[in-house]
């Protein structure tokens, strides 16, 4: 290899020095707290987060296990890199601790669970995701378990309203709630502040607790500021977040608090300034409104303690009023910035999205890329996507298509672009790892053009060439081995991800890549570390030191890849011994004579297969398609893949119309319109700009991506 001139060796060496006294850090115990920022030990935490819902809903446990391994679901957060789950659940399961037992839990598959009590399980959830690095906020999302959402709970106590001749919530008087026996629980302020304190002490010794979400969603009849003891939430939170912090001053946590729905018109009100005549007339989402809190900021006995966690949702859950704005979606930063994103600016708190999300389609695929665009603007990256659960049924579908486990694309691509360099935490024996992706990423670009070239350029074949640094490999060095011929052609490239020192000893994070090359599917391999991992992930274990396909992989498909990561005492080298190729090769139709080609543009977990192009080439309104494949999953006995579609108008004009046709219908297919004669169109709503695409994508029995032609686009403009 050509070794770059010294100084520029010396430049590299300091900034990877930097890189590991900056970067790397380990503790016995890890504290959080907030600036203007969240701080692990003093050090920023990039957070990208995942609400889990279930905890609250009348069967007492986070859905999908009855369909899923509980550690399939987790590994698949970790492998997305979220490095944060927020867990929703109902007072009822903690005050109600012995009596309330999952619903929905298969123990054919999560035999472990089995016997165990809600809170039992939402234990055992916490281990696991300590062993993947994944921090927990719990959420007091409901009172009672199954509470439906007209009577999610508006303020911090159950009550019911004494109703004006406009129907309005006049005002509230306390009152009881029947759970899931028929039970009527008078769920008082008291009875919450004991229900926070009981988890409190259930879990703060867990390294992971990152923090409590006090309530979720308060709205009117709440106010902020104003209204007196029955109403004030601003107050209530206060009162609240003080009775955990006192009750536990080693609580390691922090304290998130939401804003306030549609505020009523009150007296005396300083710097809320409402439109029209009428409650409500301006409008915010349930926990969005945060705009009293630039003249009545929380004070909190601990304020390092304390962050705002608003939630903000597009037009498939409610059409706002300035959802209709013919500036949509130009007009909404000035929304938000009078929402929520003056936070920092008038409080020195940060701004946490507590709940994002939507359908990927029609204006809320607008709304989704505009409020990604403006949350990067305002350097407010740290979030939680509501939420994992596919919830194709609701408003809200999340970042599964169903618990196989096949993603929407879409929404991966959105929080990835949006928090690109997670927080990655460790645990590493007694101690707790952080990794700061963020922090690297700058120091790297602040160097000279010259120098970054070599941060990105020094993989070699072999064993890895530290000669001219100590600690060259903590960032760039990759080992690439593997399988060069036959007929099952397998390549393994490996890089060192993390390096630290454990009680003396040198610990090393590896993240290998491993790529089937040859034609045919591969059914079985077994991958081989030189060195006995002290943890390992994503792949299923054989003996102490190989390891096979990950579990919820069949086959390795052609051109296929996956990803997975082991920490070893010292180093070590992967080896891949015997794969196995399925008998035939995988084969696909094909139009007009144009092959398919795939072709492997991604080091991750998802496989991204580009498909041929077929469509108009000529023409007034030629369109370009190219496909995305992500997972592939057994369903039924016969193969499912799940596939991202963009269609790119690579004409000079405006397409406002076009049909596409597949070489076999898809089982499942979202963001266009079904046709009598079996083609689809795009939804009334699209017109694709020069030079711009839109999305759409879908489900179907196949090994690789369906043939799509597209149909005559018209209406150029």
């Amino acid at each position: 290899m050509t070794h770059p001139p010294p100084l520029v060796t010396l430049l590299f060496s300091l900034v990877l020095l930097l890189c590991a006294q900056f970067v790397h850090s380990c503790s016995p115990n890890v504290t959080f707290t907030a600036s203007d920022r969240i701080l692990a030990n003093g050090v920023r935490v990039d957070l990208k987060g995942t609400s889990w819902f279930g905890f609250e809903g009348d069967r007492f446990c986070v859905e999908g296990l009855d369909q899923r391994p509980l550690p399939d679901i987790l590994d698949f957060i970790a492998q997305h890199d979220f490095n944060a789950l927020r867990i929703p659940f109902a007072t009822d399961i903690v005050i109600n601790a012995n009596t309330r037992y999952p619903r929905n839990i298969d123990y054919t598959i999560n035999p472990s669970l089995r016997g165990k009590t809600s809170l039992q399980v939402l234990d055992v959830i916490f281990t696991e995701a300590s062993s993947r690095g994944i921090l927990i906020m719990l959420d007091m999302h409901l009172f009672t378990s199954g509470q439906t959402k007209g009577l999610q709970p508006g303020l911090w106590y159950s009550y019911k309203c004494n109703y004006d001749q406009w129907g309005n919530c006049a005002s509230v008087y306390p009152a009881c709630l029947l759970d899931p026996d028929r039970v009527c629980t008078n769920y008082t302020e008291q009875v919450n502040k004991d229900a926070w304190s009981t988890l409190v002490q259930r879990y703060k010794r867990q390294w992971n607790f990152l923090g409590a979400d006090i309530q979720n969603e308060p709205h009117e009849p709440a106010s902020w500021g104003v209204g007196g003891a029955a109403y004030d939430y601003a107050a209530a939170a206060e009162r609240i977040s003080n009775d955990i912090l006192t009750r536990h001053p080693d609580y390691a946590g922090l304290i998130f608090v939401e804003g306030i729905g549609n505020t009523p018109i009150r007296p005396n009100w300083s710097c809320q300034n409402f439109s029209g005549s009428s409650p409500g007339a301006t409008q915010y989402w349930w926990g969005g409104n945060l705009e009293a809190a630039k003249c009545r900021p929380l004070t909190l006995s601990r304020m390092n303690k304390l962050v705002y966690a608003p939630h903000q949702y597009g037009p498939s859950v409610y059409k706002q009023n300035y959802f209709s704005s013919a500036s949509f979606p130009s007009n909404m930063p000035s929304v938000w910035d009078r929402h929520f994103g003056m936070i920092r600016q008038y409080t020195g708190k940060p701004a946490v999205m507590g709940e994002w999300g939507g359908a990927s389609s029609g204006q809320t695929a607008l709304w989704l890329d505009a409020f990604v665009s403006y949350l990067i603007s305002k350097d407010m990256r740290d979030n939680f996507f509501w939420a994992i659960n596919p919830n194709r049924n609701g408003d809200t579908p999340g970042l599964l298509m169903d618990w196989t486990l096949a993603p929407d694309l879409v929404k991966l691509n959105l929080t990835r672009t949006l928090q690109p360099h997670p927080t990655r935490f460790m645990v590493s024996g007694n101690s707790i790892c952080m990794s700061s992706s963020s922090t690297m990423a700058t120091m790297v670009a602040a160097t000279s053009s010259t120098t970054a070239q070599y941060v990105i350029t020094t993989a070699t074949t072999g064993a890895p060439d530290t000669s001219s640094s100590g600690i060259s490999s903590t960032v760039a060095t990759a080992v690439t081995t593997g399988v060069s011929s036959g007929p099952c052609d397998v390549s393994i490239t490996q890089r060192v991800s993390n390096t630290w020192q454990d009680g003396g000893k040198a610990m090393t994070q590896y993240a290998v890549v491993v790529e089937n090359f040859s034609p045919k599917p591969i059914t079985a391999l077994s991958l081989a570390t030189s060195s006995t991992p002290t943890q390992f992930w994503t792949v299923t274990q054989n003996t102490d030191k190989t390891f096979g396909l990950p579990s919820h992989m069949t086959n390795l498909a052609p051109g296929s890849q996956f990803e997975w990561g082991y920490v070893v005492v010292g180093t070590s080298v992967v080896t891949v011994r015997s794969p196995a190729c399925s008998s035939s090769a995988s084969t696909a139709a094909t139009s007009g004579g144009a092959p398919q080609q795939s072709t492997v543009t991604s080091a991750s977990s998802i496989v991204t297969s580009t498909s041929s192009t077929t469509g108009v080439s000529s023409g007034g309104c030629p369109l370009r398609i190219t496909q995305t494949q992500g997972s592939s999953w057994v369903q039924g006995g016969r193969t499912m893949i799940s596939v991202n579609v963009v269609v790119q108008n690579t004409s000079s004009k405006s397409v406002s119309s076009f049909k596409v046709r597949f070489a076999q219908t898809p089982d499942q297919i979202w963001n266009v319109v079904a046709n009598s004669d079996g083609s689809y169109s795009c939804p009334s709503y699209t017109n694709i700009a020069a030079g711009a695409n839109m999305q759409l994508g879908y489900n179907a029995y196949a090994t690789a991506p369906l043939i799509v032609t597209i149909l005559s686009p018209d209406n150029c403009n």
